[in-house]
């Protein structure tokens, strides 16, 4: 962990962690607390987290929890039903079972065991009532890589605000949010270690996410971890996507990454519009795509060559 000015640096949830706000440290370190608590709780990685006792669970008996631990399930739910199923939190018996992705058992799956495992990828069978989280079938499991980050990250941007934060900015991993301050925000070339774009913010709150298939794979980025839970494999739209959204707004936006990455480009125009959105898009060719930045509330964007 480190500090800078304002602010601190950190590693949690596998993942590089940001927090600046005009703010104590002590009041940060309060803040880095919350991801802590957040990942011990949620983790796919934790055997003793509450994510894997609902796993464990699957078919057997509903898992109680509290009002507080019940909103991110409630949350994901929400979004898979709200995409129809094209968010699917339940895809953990693939991420987290067949491929493995981020455990030293990775590996690349044969057909037959995709097949077998994608039977058990139905939100349809997660259940969450006023006190219970339940998986209805064996071998079922939850996996919150797909929302987590954009959840946590707008958790904190309210935590920050609750005491007295008048400007801020929370990276997790690339779910970002921002308020109060004229940001500048880069967007990662996923060729090179350049840059291929920066987001000038405005002072009213902000949400992007970028999701990309250099982010986490097995041996290529042909086997990168974003999946499509219809095929149970990847599909190669794009190198990168970048939504932006007004507001924070961070949970949303961190699903609906999922759904643009496996969304073909015909079809941008018409999701932008229905949730509101900004994309950038990068073909794996290499051509950056638009989608409806005109009423995005940020000062500029300035693009560079890939």
């Amino acid at each position: 962990m480190a500090f800078f000015e304002n602010g601190l640096r950190a590693k949690v949830m596998s993942t590089e962690l940001i927090i600046e706000a005009d703010l104590s440290k002590k009041i940060l370190f309060e803040a880095l607390d919350l991801v802590k608590e957040f990942e011990a709780k949620f983790s796919a990685y934790k055997e003793d987290s509450l994510l894997s006792k609902v796993n464990a669970n699957a078919g057997i008996k509903e898992v109680s929890c509290s009002e507080e631990e019940r909103e991110l399930f409630a949350k994901a739910l929400e979004m898979a039903k709200l995409s129809n199923g094209v968010f699917d939190p339940t895809i953990g018996v693939l991420t987290q079972g067949t491929y493995g992705f981020g455990k030293s058992t990775q590996k690349i799956p044969t057909k037959k065991e995709l097949q077998k495992a994608k039977e058990l990828v139905n939100y349809k069978d997660f259940l969450v009532n006023e006190e219970n989280v339940y998986l209805k079938k064996k071998g079922m499991r939850l996996d919150f890589g797909g929302i987590g980050k954009g959840f946590i990250a707008e958790k904190l941007i309210e935590f920050l605000q609750s005491r007295g934060a008048k400007k801020a900015l929370v990276n997790a991993g690339g779910e970002i949010c921002t308020f109060g301050k004229n940001y500048n925000i880069a967007i990662k070339n996923p060729y090179t270690d350049a840059n291929i774009a920066v987001i000038k913010t405005s002072k009213t709150p902000l949400t992007l996410s970028t999701s990309g298939d250099y982010e986490r794979f097995i041996g290529s980025k042909e086997n990168h971890h974003i999946l499509d839970r219809k095929t149970a494999s990847q599909n190669h739209y794009y190198s990168s996507v970048t939504l932006i959204k007004d507001g924070t707004d961070g949970t949303l936006l961190d699903g609906v990454a999922t759904l643009v990455f496996n969304t073909p480009k015909e079809e941008l125009r018409a999701l932008a519009k229905k949730y509101n959105i900004a994309i950038i898009a990068i073909e794996e060719e290499g051509s950056l795509l638009f989608e409806n930045f005109k009423s995005l509330d940020i000062r500029a964007i300035e693009l560079y060559a890939l």
